[in-house]
């Protein structure tokens, strides 16, 4: 890996500044004939671009909000709902310049740009690259998913074409996707003389099945999202993706490896280089009240205390302090020990984008509204199971865990809570999809910033955050093309919903369930 990532900034820097050798032109032509810079540096400088930001675009955001990760720096605010530029500002900036251009750089090195733009339907003329570019649509089509859950309404038809930003839905842009998705999935094959990435793939080394079944595995993800806006579609949508194929095992599991021996912007940065994190209390409690065994025995293998102490229970810290109590030091934080969580290990340390329990889970909650065929208590239980084990649980604990779980039973709404809770814990420490699932179903149970929500941020006292708003670039340059009741800084609020969210969990009644999901 490491040599891998050397290579890449070496030729790219060699390439984008024209210095170019005998050697180096022999040794860097693909030999398909692809010129300039290679589609594999293209394809896994996109791949991996998430890592060089995450502090600032996830880890401040949704990483707190979804509770998982709790702020320990007293002049950070943004756990308190506060929103800042230079922070989350990036990711939409670094989304249209780094992510959609490299995308479309891709697309034209496989001939498929065209005068008028990008023929999505033939991928472009040279047939040996047709999986090449289905890959590279997939992985753009799990970026669209973060931007929209992260802001709403987005510039999307026009930007590959130059045009100004003008906005589209999210309506729009989800039904886009889902298109998107289906044609990639479709256009994959298993022709030898295809172009691949090999291990240039930070995903699955080039693995078409496996880039089938995330494809669509990703279509069910955005399907779940309509749940509860555009049910006949989130229903058609979702059973045509698990009809397809989706996600089978723990070796599908879509993530990105990190170079431990160098740069990387992950939790190891903010939980031991720069102590600006520790767990959050609202996820210990929540891994210490599940099962009648007590302690989650993921517990162990994912945290650990910086100062040496030993013993349980693992303790976080309350999410939204303004000022910090004495103490937060002595909780727990994430377990960066060989003997731990494999994707934490320092000599294997890995960000993850889908895991397979997910999909185990979406799925039991299809089959709770009757989407799917199947039993969802035993898909619920697979989906558990999947965690566990994918964590490194020993088969026995794991298995006296599921037993002392409640069995889903009362109302739907009931059941979808135990579903989603088991779910949250599961997606730990992917912050991105704990937000969005606690927007669309109101569960698991968290809480609102301890100090209250801070006088800077425009979300309601007593309200949840809903979104990010859009940067001040936006505001400043591209106003006019600003969605209807966005186009001021003070309607550009971060309490409001975005297009798939219909209520607050502010709402629940006396017995902790919401009335809006089903």
């Amino acid at each position: 890996m490491k040599k891998i990532y050397n290579l890449l900034i070496l030729f790219g820097l060699m390439a984008f500044a024209g210095g170019c050798t005998d050697d180096f032109d022999e040794i860097n032509t693909e030999p398909i004939g692809v010129s300039s810079v290679p589609l594999s540096y293209i394809f896994f400088d996109m791949e991996g671009a998430p890592v060089a930001n995450y502090q600032r675009n996830v880890n401040l955001f949704p990483d707190f909000y979804s509770q998982y990760w709790a702020n320990t720096v007293n002049s950070f605010e943004s756990g308190r709902y506060e929103y800042n530029d230079g922070w989350i500002g990036n990711q939409f900036r670094e989304h249209y310049t780094n992510y959609v251009t490299r995308h479309y750089d891709l697309i034209r090195q496989a001939g498929g740009m065209v005068e008028e733009g990008w023929n999505k339907e033939l991928y472009g003329v040279e047939t040996a690259y047709t999986n090449a570019v289905a890959m590279a649509e997939i992985f753009m089509c799990y970026r669209w998913i973060v931007m929209i859950d992260t802001y709403g309404d987005l510039p999307y038809f026009d930007v590959s074409l130059g045009e100004p930003g003008k906005y589209s839905t999210q309506k729009d842009i989800s039904d886009d996707l889902f298109s998107r998705l289906a044609n990639a999935v479709g256009k994959l094959s298993d022709d030898s003389n295809q172009f691949s990435y090999g291990d240039y793939d930070l995903y699955f080394n080039g693995d078409v099945n496996k880039w089938k079944r995330f494809g669509n595995s990703l279509r069910l993800r955005l399907a779940m999202r309509l749940s509860n806006i555009d049910a006949a579609t989130a229903q058609k949508q979702a059973k045509e993706a698990v009809d397809a194929g989706v996600m089978e095992s723990n070796d599908d599991v879509a993530r990105y490896p990190l170079d431990p021996t160098g740069w990387y912007d992950y939790l190891h940065q903010m939980a031991w280089s720069w102590d600006n994190i520790r767990i959050s209390k609202t996820f210990t409690d929540h891994l210490y009240s599940q099962s009648s065994v007590g302690e989650d025995p993921r517990a162990a293998l994912w945290l650990a205390y910086k100062d040496g102490k030993t013993g349980v229970p693992f303790e976080g810290v309350e999410n939204g302090y303004d000022v910090l109590p004495e103490g937060w030091r002595e909780k727990a934080t994430m377990n960066f020990d060989n003997e731990g969580y494999k994707d934490f290990n320092h000599a294997t340390l890995n960000c993850p984008v889908m895991f397979y329990s997910e999909v185990c889970f979406m799925k039991a909650e299809a089959a709770l509204r009757g989407w799917i065929s199947g039993s969802a208590q035993s898909i619920f239980e697979e989906g558990v199971k999947a965690s566990m084990d994918y964590v490194g649980v020993a088969g026995d604990k794991a298995n006296a865990y599921v037993a002392g779980l409640t069995t889903l039973s009362g109302s739907n709404e009931a059941q979808l809570k135990q579903i989603i809770t088991q779910k949250w814990i599961a997606n730990f420490p992917n912050g991105q999809e704990g937000w969005a699932d606690f927007r669309r179903t109101d569960y698991p149970d968290l809480t609102l910033p301890i100090e209250g929500i801070s006088g800077n941020a425009t979300v309601a006292a007593n309200k949840y955050v809903k979104r990010i708003r859009y940067p001040d670039n936006q505001h400043d340059l591209n106003e006019a093309n600003l969605p209807d009741g966005y186009r001021s800084y003070d309607d550009d609020r971060m309490d409001k919903m975005v297009w798939w969210d219909v209520k607050g969990a502010e709402e629940k009644g006396a017995d902790g369930l919401m009335d809006s999901n089903f």
